[in-house]
């Protein structure tokens, strides 16, 4: 019979079920879109979903908040996302419209903090 492996993750949370997200070792963090134009940001357990806004005319340079590197207007988008348990507190990110090439250049550090801002008060 083969043993089962555990991640240092998964162990820590079934010891300490109360740690929090922000002391717990780097994990895979995943970053698509899906069909209706939303973002997620997931690293087991905690998932966030990014809703994207409409167009802005304007034609300044912005900064991908995921990949840090500076993007067209035409190219990002901006998307928020709820903040806690509060329906009425939001955050705003500004992303790379292009999400697969996004997500290569970004750092797992930086989804990770993205992640946390929305789940964490």
């Amino acid at each position: 019979m083969a043993e089962k492996i555990f991640e240092e993750r998964e162990l820590i949370l079934e010891l300490f079920p109360g740690t929090s997200p922000e002391l717990l070792p780097p994990g895979e963090v995943l970053y698509y879109r899906d069909r209706e134009g939303r973002v997620h940001i997931q690293e087991s357990p905690l998932h966030l979903v990014l809703e994207p806004l409409e167009r802005t005319g304007s034609t300044t340079p912005i900064i991908c908040e995921a990949c840090l590197r500076h993007v067209s207007r035409t190219a990002a988008q901006f998307f928020r996302f709820g903040v806690g348990d509060n329906e009425r507190h939001f955050r705003y990110v500004a992303l790379c419209r292009d999400t697969e090439t996004c997500s290569g250049a970004a750092r797992p550090g930086r989804l990770r903090e993205i992640l946390l801002r929305g789940i964490l008060p």
